[in-house]
């Protein structure tokens, strides 16, 4: 009878077959073969960019134009001399206060 597993049993104490092509020891444990699920394909990983940077310099020369001017002001400076007078006048004032005695009930307040 053939055995259409992948895996075969090699004298050497290890599994050889289509899925492990290497031999010896390459850091994973062996694989089981017995009771394993059929392979699947997950889907791919992908490391962050690795960013490199080139840096081409240039020396660009941009005239600057730095122009100046001179003014010459005639001023004339105007003094005002203020003054204040004063005059005066009477007001009479009068205020009136409204108190509830004790003996009024209270109003009710419609704002509350």
């Amino acid at each position: 009878m053939r055995n259409n597993y992948p895996y075969q049993h090699s004298n050497y104490g290890g599994y050889q077959g289509a899925m492990y092509p290497q031999q010896g020891n390459c850091g994973y444990p062996p694989a089981k073969p017995c009771g394993q699920l059929p392979s699947q394909t997950m889907p791919a990983q992908y490391d962050p960019v690795k960013q490199n940077t080139s840096f081409t310099g240039q020396d660009v020369f941009v005239p600057v134009v730095h122009p100046s001017h001179t003014t010459n002001v005639y001023q004339k400076n105007y003094k005002y001399m203020h003054s204040f007078p004063h005059t005066e006048s009477v007001v009479c004032q009068e205020t009136h206060q409204h108190f509830c005695a004790p003996s009024c009930p209270p109003r009710p307040r419609p704002w509350c």
